[in-house]
């Protein structure tokens, strides 16, 4: 074919195009970002057993599939103009509010009820959790269950109106907070709290960008559990301080994590994040108590930005399926709480703080309650 004609011209063009991607995958001329929140596929091991049953081929196309050379770049394309032209975003789980407010799906069915699990659900996991708490009491030990605040009840008027939500009726966060202030289990709200809180502070506790709260709202969270604790144990514990509030357009950590997952090549919207310049007083004789947070992934703001350097040997079990220490991000082990020694770490606490949202009380809430009430009543 003459490459002097059109034909034989776009001929080549097509080769190349079709061509380039494979040649990129195998030489890696130019790297692409990694997408956000995309597990992407491992190359698998070879062997004669995975050859022969099929599932090296089948684990090396996934491979293939996630690593072809501008994979990443073409779909960042493709959300890009589904989005600027159609108004249509490619993301799972995600609710677009009013004023371009995200909302993780979980976080809006928890708040209409519509994951309402029933009258009786939580009766038995909060006798166990009832009698968890009497039992760390007996051994020393403070034990509070805290409701974190979520994006949804905050910004309850940004829920697209085609919703059906009807926050006034049951909702299981309302039952648990009933049945577990009947039976005399520690629970502080801060998802009422900061509802309460919305137009009285000077910049909003949640962003509208991010799936958790900022750096900012778990400020005033962590001043609140920590006056808690000094209440509850008799003794005077240190405080974060800030004396400066930073304005910028930079989102830091995953204060625009749900924005992140539309992998989008320019910026949705721009919006203001509040940063507090901020330390702890740590003047002489005020305690940091050994403290073990369970939760799920709003424990993580903690972790990074050093909130928990309030505590002596602070860890997080996140979701009672992972422990961190503090020093985390400089390397310090994760352990599997399946063959950790929880139980050891348990008996040295001075306290332990459970902290879930609304959305993962029937999912996640209880794990550990079960795990620790096995092991102070065993079935005989």
């Amino acid at each position: 074919m003459e490459l002097k004609t059109a034909r034989g011209r776009l001929f080549l063009l097509i080769f190349l195009l079709i061509s380039f991607p494979l040649l990129n995958y195998h030489s890696n001329i130019i790297s692409s970002a990694h997408l956000y929140g995309v597990e992407y596929a491992t190359s698998p091991a070879w062997s004669w057993h995975s050859w022969w049953d099929g599932s090296f081929q089948r684990d090396e196309d996934l491979y293939i599939n996630d690593n072809v050379g501008f994979r990443a770049d073409l779909i960042r394309f493709n959300n890009q103009i589904n989005f600027s032209f159609f108004d249509k975003i490619i993301s799972c789980c995600v609710v677009r509010g009013l004023h371009d407010n995200l909302f993780y799906n979980d976080y809006v069915e928890a708040y209409c009820g519509t994951d309402y699990a029933g009258d009786n659900y939580p009766v038995n996991d909060l006798v166990k959790m009832k009698k968890v708490q009497d039992t760390l009491e007996h051994l020393g030990k403070l034990f509070v269950f805290i409701h974190a605040g979520s994006k949804a009840s905050y910004f309850a008027e940004d829920i697209p109106t085609d919703i059906p939500c009807n926050s006034a009726g049951k909702t299981n966060l309302k039952n648990y907070i009933r049945i577990g202030d009947s039976l005399g289990i520690h629970q502080i709200d801060f998802n009422s709290w900061f509802v309460s809180l919305k137009g009285k502070m000077p910049h909003d506790l949640f962003n509208k960008q991010g799936i958790h709260w900022g750096l900012y709202g778990a400020l005033f969270a962590v001043d609140s559990l920590t006056r808690y604790i000094e209440h509850r144990r008799g003794i005077h514990m240190i405080h974060p301080k800030w004396d400066e509030i930073e304005k910028t357009y930079n989102a830091r950590r995953l204060e625009d994590d749900m924005e992140r997952t539309f992998n989008l090549i320019l910026p949705m919207r721009t919006a203001e994040y509040w940063y507090p310049k901020w330390h702890y007083d740590d003047s002489p004789g005020l305690m940091k108590p050994r403290v073990i947070y369970i939760g799920d992934s709003f424990g993580w703001t903690f972790m990074h930005d050093g909130i928990m350097n309030a505590n002596t040997d602070p860890e997080f079990w996140i979701y009672f399926r992972d422990a961190y220490g503090k020093d985390f991000d400089n390397g310090a082990l994760t352990h599997d709480m399946g063959s950790y020694k929880w139980r050891e770490v348990l008996q040295k606490t001075d306290c332990v703080v459970m902290m879930y949202t609304a959305s993962q009380l029937v999912r996640s809430g209880t794990t550990f309650i079960d795990s620790a009430y096995n092991y102070y009543y065993p079935a005989k």
